[in-house]
């Protein structure tokens, strides 16, 4: 089977589970058990289950990719569409706060991605103390702001989501993502 459909039956699988418990109860043997296929199968491709979480986010984010610019309002927009259409697998994922929890996931690639923006519209290798702090404080708004949305603690269309982040966007870190589009 190629790697691609092995991680995506792992994936499905993983979803349907989480319909009936958390993802801390669950297992990555019985994940395997009803794959048909031995763990070995499962660690060749994923260090762990949320591991294998992020991959389901980074591939509804790809998704998202394929039709907006990079790090446009639409962009986030798409990505929010994409979240929202599996939001009881998302939302049962964001309740986990382990060491390798989605959260903690999406708030270092949300960093990361920031940094990056602001490194490239700055022409800097290593950004000031300010700079860093707003890539970072951005991030773990976003990151929370998304998290209650997906709780039901936030009213919002994804599209109006989309709005409100770029609405409280520093402005450095906007001209930075301008520059992208």
């Amino acid at each position: 089977m190629p790697t691609r459909d092995t991680k995506r039956m792992f994936a499905d699988e993983l979803e349907a589970t989480m319909t009936r418990m958390l993802l801390s109860k669950v297992r990555v043997t019985d994940l395997c058990t009803r794959c048909g296929v031995e763990r070995r199968v499962f660690y060749y491709h994923f260090k762990d289950k949320y591991d294998l979480v992020a991959w389901m986010f980074e591939q509804d984010r790809t998704k998202a990719a394929k039709t907006c610019g990079p790090y446009t309002r639409e962009l986030y927009a798409e990505a929010h569409r994409q979240l929202w259409a599996r939001r009881d697998f998302y939302r049962r994922a964001f309740e986990e706060d382990a060491q390798n929890s989605i959260e903690r996931y999406l708030l270092q690639f949300s960093i990361e991605a920031n940094e990056a923006a602001l490194k490239r519209h700055l022409g800097v290798a290593k950004l000031s103390r300010e700079r860093a702090f707003e890539a970072r404080h951005f991030a773990h708004g976003n990151v929370g702001c998304v998290i209650d949305w997906l709780r039901g603690d936030m009213d919002a269309t994804p599209d109006q989501l989309a709005t409100y982040m770029f609405a409280n966007m520093p402005a450095a870190l906007r001209k930075a993502y301008d520059e992208q589009a």
